[in-house]
């Protein structure tokens, strides 16, 4: 009898078949589609791209700017050679279009609820974002008179420019979100008094701008000691004031690193970081560890200060720290260290300025003191639901889960807003609410995939960079966002049978909500081309008789 064979496809091992959501997705905090924008940005359709962003990104220039990059250190294409720049290409396709576009056209109100966000951070944009989209009537309560929070307060020009913080805004606003800035809730005006002018639920995303110090350290309160956040906000509004001599920042998060960039832009000669971790246990981001390297920062690891000195009994000129012989930070972030207490440990430095970046903490004044807060300092609520003990208030952001990033805050607003529309349509819900966890194929390993190197984006050199705020990074082309983005291994819709082959045996059908590929026998000549063409291995020629 004869025999032929026939490509089978294992749907066990097809991406297509099998995945629900790929690895990238997966890790973004907000979920963004990022193989849906990647696929319209290799094809050229801009406007597309940034499309599928907003689904579930209020600020996608600032996204594009900020954001930690989960998604990066997920994507699969780094077991071929390097990840996707998937950050750099957000911002690409937000910069690209907003550089044309007008204002949205404001959403349509199809819901007689209204909502007060208190704080105009990222927590308090996206969730306002998110609600004004599904019909509510939103107004967000901005203490500060520019709306922005810690994006326009906080994160220093050369990384996050002004004009892209408010650009962001202004679009949010013309959804129909009102921003009322100038007004304190808790003072200019109170909770009750929101809620006896209408509002239906109130958000409290105030976030946490305030800097924490050292209080327990000698010499703490000398002239020249300057807390982390008024420095960055004066700098961001005001272009801040000039500095000479050697500038200290004491902290190894983001924020310290951001100062000592700032320092050296307002004229400090010599700019070092001191901070009680080890450079691996350092909670900044790598790619600022390396810019502050690039700009002749250095960074002094595994010493904890002990006092500041003064030669004049008024403003610090030295100080004294000792060598971190342990250093543990719990789940919860909670610091535990050891010194050496060897008298030829100590070290000093002579400083000019010292910046204290240790963390920040939510506003000690509270929108109401009605309202719960944990020893931390934060808001008392449920950390998935936001809801508080008073059933009408919830809470998001940093102002719940402090520290976190940009990205994370934003993710918590858009949560938190669900859960509001949810309230206000009478749903019981619980912690416990949520979907079993998608398949991601994260274990199935592309193979014969020709390594593409992954494309940089250009920065100014670091001898130009420093003598300004211009912004560091530049962007992509067109041409290199578009050779960027054709990288993506496309994990979820991967394919690459279909695309390669164009075989008329081998067209695809309906899969849930997408399209997958299967063999169609009567037509299939077994040449073989599907299995060579498939980097999974999930196509297989099987014998027949």
């Amino acid at each position: 009898m004869d025999t032929f064979c026939l490509p089978q496809i294992d749907k066990e091992q097809c991406l297509s078949w099998r995945v629900d959501v790929p690895p990238c997705q997966e890790a973004c905090p907000l979920g963004i589609d990022v193989e849906g924008y990647l696929s319209a940005i290799a094809g050229g359709d801009f406007e597309a791209a940034l499309a599928i962003i907003r689904e579930r990104c209020a600020l996608p220039s600032v996204c594009g700017r900020v954001c930690h990059h989960p998604c990066e250190k997920a994507c699969k294409r780094g077991l071929v050679d390097e990840p996707l720049s998937i950050m750099a290409l957000k911002r690409f396709a937000a910069d690209v279009c907003l550089s044309h576009e007008q204002r949205a056209n404001p959403r349509k109100r199809t819901r007689t609820e209204k909502i007060a966000v208190i704080g105009s951070g990222p927590a308090g944009l996206a969730a306002a974002y998110e609600l004004v989209i599904m019909g509510f009537g939103v107004t967000v309560f901005e203490a500060m008179d520019i709306p922005g929070g810690m994006l326009a307060y906080g994160i220093p020009e050369f990384t996050l420019p002004q004009e892209i913080v408010q650009g962001e805004i202004g679009y949010i606003r013309s959804l129909g979100v009102e921003i009322s800035t100038g007004i304190r809730v808790g003072t200019d005006i109170t909770l009750q008094e929101l809620e006896d002018q209408g509002y239906n639920a109130i958000l409290i995303a105030t976030g946490a701008q305030e800097s924490t110090s050292l209080p327990t350290v000698p010499g703490s309160d000398l002239e020249g000691i300057l807390d982390v956040m008024p420095f960055l906000r004066q700098a961001k509004l005001e272009g801040g004031t000039a500095l000479s001599g050697r500038i200290v920042v004491i902290g190894g998060g983001n924020s310290a690193i951001d100062a000592a960039r700032t320092a050296l832009r307002l004229g400090a000669e010599d700019v070092r970081m001191i901070c009680l971790e080890s450079m691996d246990d350092m909670p900044a981001f790598d790619e600022m560890k390396e810019a502050a390297d690039s700009e002749g920062i250095v960074i002094e690891t595994s010493l904890a200060p002990q006092s500041f000195q003064s030669d004049d009994g008024k403003r610090v000129s030295r100080i004294i720290l000792r060598r971190v012989t342990s250093f543990l930070r719990d789940s919860e972030g909670q610091i535990k260290f050891q010194i050496d207490d060897d008298p030829q440990g100590v070290v000093e430095r002579d400083v000019s300025f010292v910046i204290v970046a240790i963390g920040q903490m939510p506003d000690p004044v509270f929108p109401d003191s009605s309202i719960n807060r944990t020893a931390m300092g934060t808001l008392e609520c449920d950390h998935v639901t936001g809801t508080t003990k008073t059933n009408s208030i919830f809470g998001a952001g940093d102002v719940v889960d402090n520290p976190g990033t940009v990205t994370e805050a934003m993710a918590g607003g858009r949560r938190v807003a669900d859960y509001i529309a949810r309230f206000l349509d009478r749903e019981v819900f619980t912690q416990l609410d949520g979907d079993e966890e998608p398949y991601t194929g994260r274990e199935i390993v592309p193979q014969g995939i020709t390594p593409d190197p992954r494309r940089r984006m250009a920065f100014l050199p670091p001898e130009k960079r420093v003598k300004d705020f211009q912004e560091v990074k530049l962007g992509f082309t067109m041409e290199e966002a578009m050779e960027e983005a054709a990288r993506c291994c496309r994990c979820k819709t991967c394919n690459r049978c279909v695309l390669e082959t164009r075989c008329v045996a081998l067209p695809l059908m309906a899969n849930k909500e997408k399209m997958s590929p299967y063999v169609k026998g009567m037509v299939c000549a077994g040449c073989g081309r599907c299995v060579q063409s498939c980097p999974f291995t999930a196509i297989h020629l099987t014998e027949f008789q």
